[in-house]
């Protein structure tokens, strides 16, 4: 099971705190055509910092943590960027 599937039906605020992502190779592609917009703020955001949580995404992008969770799971449907993993002891 995917964490879209996981999620899918839950409110946004439902990807753990300990939720990692990174930029795949068609994310780093498409960085290039993105130009700015939040969503290559992300994409830039895990290039430059490597896998990373939703709280060093939102640092490193200078956007919220609600923008962020709001665009994830599409840019993951996208296959831009994939779902890592998140720590056990989060409730899932």
């Amino acid at each position: 099971m995917g964490i879209l599937d996981r999620y899918r039906g839950r409110s946004r605020s439902s990807i753990p705190p300990s939720a990692t992502f990174r930029l795949t190779e068609q994310g780093r592609d498409k960085l290039q055509d993105f130009g700015g917009d939040p969503k290559s703020r992300i994409l830039m955001a895990l290039e430059t910092q490597g896998t990373s949580d939703l709280a060093e995404i939102a640092r490193a992008s200078n956007l919220s943590r609600g923008e962020i969770e709001r665009m994830i799971p599409g840019m993951v449907r996208g296959g831009y960027i994939s779902y890592v993993g998140a720590a056990q002891s989060e409730d899932m």
